[in-house]
């Protein structure tokens, strides 16, 4: 069995994740490029056969197809129309399998349009961390007795994820169309996992039953429904980037900012018809006054004798009014400049431009019936009457006449002629009407929207979100593996991709369950009085005399310190008897990996149970296509790399080829296990 593993080529490898909403599929993982592939995760009941269709099919009367059967007899057709969604199955919701005939046959569906090979195809299946057992093995069965591939690897979503970011531990926050998977991963290992959704207690009790990305959509839609926008609009603007999550401010009311509209934009739109009919009066003053030379010198001596100084002074005075009142206009105008590029959280009012795409008919042109000879005229005009049709065989201008034998070739020939000449002048049937033609048309608005785009961010979801994350990292049972997980957290899925939920969900992590190593401070007066303060020469150095029977540094019951300032004390020093958790990971509690009994110094002491530091795993960079196209779909790339492990690695030793047997069921497992194997086969844990 193990010489099943490790024959294919990259491009054999058929790689599928599926979603609530959206399905990512590529066939070929050489490349490990975002999918190739989108499919939406739905299926359609035929009404007439009973099976399962992957569009809506509409069934119409055919109008310009040929009629063979009898009198009074129509002809019908089918029409796929790829973007309805009447009549639609969803087989997965909120990631659970609701639907199992109908995702089955749309894993056919995928299979089918990717693949033009049954034989020689491995299937690398990304599963839902709330799949059950039963739904894995009924999707073997049905793939080994459907399709001919000789492998199958079903893979946790979040250990997909894990080997896409290459990180051994690693806290993945799944947000994807209906729910939210937390999932906490130590060495490559399912240690932890919580869901917010339906199972989720808050959730039952407040009557919903869906979370991740449609709960911000469906909130959306409801503060702005009564301007008009349809669930469409709502479903663009929450993935714009006008719509934002702003920071998690505790003091406020709110738990965030919202900006201000700014008063002033009026006033710096009325300044600009002031200042043309201020320019026009100093123009008309400078027109009747000629006090000035060209060369810019006040003449006195004529400004005396003509009698004019008040009213030139008054002229001065009224052009330094005028370039006061200009600068002060440009001030404004150009806070008013600066107001436009204040980024988006700063705007209470921007303008979202919305793309529809409309389906206009085309009528289809009208075909003019044939003439009764057959021939139609070249210039469009109908012959006059009284002319006579020019003879065919007569000879051109400047063409010699033809010879008697070509001449008399027609009419040897007549018999044959007659069926064409009776088609060419009976009379031609109607043209029969065709359908009209059916085209897409992309039209953008620009529609103004206020301080909604920032309400929508529901503090109920955030709030649900931040605690299934400290829950399932605190349920950890082993403390030493807590710290790890806290400061590599991950956000995937297409929900994490709106502005600002991540670094919201963050900042209300660190403000609820974070403890400063500050804090430790607060100890400091329950030290035992019977310490002396340490002296430059080491004599009063405290030592574990006066302690008595028992470990070095390990005061007496009577002591009267805190355990908790004592075991951050001792947690570092390597003191016997302070190790939590045993020795390595994998191996019995108190155990090292070669079975000693005895503890090892500094192996996993910890001794904190809330978190001291959370923060985001660091993203790969490598990587130039992921990088533009966002590690929100990391669980793909993932789910390629380990395709290549599970079926194209070759050259390895006798522990490696076992380990790689068991990441796929193949055929061969199949039959001897049946669906069963899945359970050891797979990648699940």
């Amino acid at each position: 069995m193990s010489a099943q593993a490790g024959k294919w080529k990259e491009e054999q490898i058929l790689v599928i994740c599926p979603g609530s909403h959206t399905t990512m599929a590529c066939y070929g993982c050489s490349e490990l490029a975002p999918p190739t592939h989108r499919f939406p995760t739905r299926m359609f009941r035929d009404e007439e056969t009973g099976e399962w269709r992957p569009n809506h099919t509409e069934k119409r009367r055919k109008l310009n197809g040929s009629s063979h059967g009898a009198e009074g007899q129509e002809e019908w057709e089918y029409i796929e129309d790829p973007d309805s969604t009447d009549g639609a199955t969803y087989p997965i919701q909120g990631g659970r399998i609701t639907n199992m005939d109908a995702f089955l046959a749309f894993l056919e569906h995928v299979h089918q349009s990717l693949t033009t090979t049954y034989h020689n195809t491995p299937i690398m299946l990304m599963a839902s961390p709330q799949w059950t057992r039963p739904d894995c093995e009924e999707i073997a069965r049905y793939i080994f007795e459907q399709t001919r591939t000789p492998a199958l690897c079903l893979i946790h979503s979040g250990i997909a994820t894990q080997y896409g970011l290459k990180w051994p531990n690693l806290t993945v926050v799944d947000v994807g169309f209906q729910k939210v998977d937390v999932t906490c991963i130590y060495d490559s290992r399912v240690v932890s996992h919580k869901d917010v959704g339906a199972s989720d207690a808050l959730a039952v009790a407040e009557g919903e039953e869906i979370s991740g990305g449609e709960v911000f959509t469906r909130k959306l839609l409801g503060l702005l429904e009564d301007k008009g926008f349809t669930y469409e609009m709502a479903e663009q603007l929450k993935k714009s980037n006008v719509c934002e999550v702003l920071p998690y401010v505790p003091d406020s009311e709110k738990l965030m900012d919202l900006p201000e509209e700014a008063p002033g934009a009026e006033k710096a739109a009325e300044a600009a018809p002031k200042a043309e009919v201020a320019a026009d009066d100093d123009a008309a003053a400078a027109g009747e006054s000629k006090l000035v030379d060209e060369e810019g010198v006040l003449n006195v001596a004529e400004l005396v004798v003509s009698g004019q100084a008040k009213e030139f002074l008054a002229k001065k005075e009224k052009e330094k009014a005028a370039k006061a009142a200009k600068k002060g206009k440009e001030k404004e105008a150009a806070e008013a400049a600066a107001k436009s590029r204040l980024p988006n959280s700063r705007k209470a009012k921007n303008i979202f431009h919305y793309e529809e795409v409309v389906q206009e008919e085309i009528p289809p042109e009208e075909v003019t019936p044939a003439k009764e000879n057959g021939q139609a005229p070249a210039n469009g005009d109908a012959p006059k009457d009284g002319d006579a049709p020019k003879d065919a065989d007569a000879p051109k201008d400047g063409e010699a006449p033809k010879d008697e034998d070509e001449q008399s070739k027609p009419e040897t020939t007549s018999e044959d002629t007659k069926p064409a000449a009776e088609s060419a002048t009976t009379p031609a049937e109607p043209a029969k009407p065709s359908l009209p033609v059916i085209r897409n048309k992309r039209i953008r608005r620009d529609i103004e929207v206020g301080l909604e785009r920032f309400l929508f961010a529901d503090r109920a979801e955030i709030d649900r979100i931040s605690t299934a994350i400290y829950r399932a990292v605190q349920s950890i049972d082993d403390m030493y593996m807590r710290p790890p997980c806290w400061e590599n957290l991950v956000f995937v899925g297409n929900g994490a991709r709106i502005r600002g939920l991540r670094d919201n969900i963050i900042q209300t992590l660190n403000a609820r369950h974070l403890i400063s190593p500050s804090t430790a401070t607060i100890f400091t007066s329950e030290l035992p009085s019977n310490l002396g303060t340490p002296s430059g020469t080491g004599s009063q150095t405290p030592t574990g005399s006066y302690i008595g029977a028992g470990p070095p540094h390990q005061l007496g019951p009577s002591s009267g310190v805190n355990p908790l300032l004592q075991a951050a004390t001792t947690s570092n020093m390597g003191v016997p008897g302070s190790v939590i958790g045993g020795g390595a990971p994998g191996t019995p509690g108190g155990q090292t990996p070669g079975g000693d009994a005895a503890v090892t110094n500094g192996s996993h002491h910890f001794h904190s149970q809330t978190p001291t530091q959370i923060k985001l795993a660091t993203l790969p960079t490598y990587l130039s296509e992921w990088t533009k196209n966002g590690f929100e779909e990391a669980m793909f790339l993932g789910a390629q790399v380990a395709a290549r492990l599970a079926f194209c690695v070759h050259n390895l030793d006798a522990q490696g080829v076992e380990s790689q047997r068991l990441m796929s069921l193949s055929r061969v497992d199949f039959n001897e296990l049946g669906p069963k194997g899945i359970r050891s086969h797979s990648m699940l844990a």
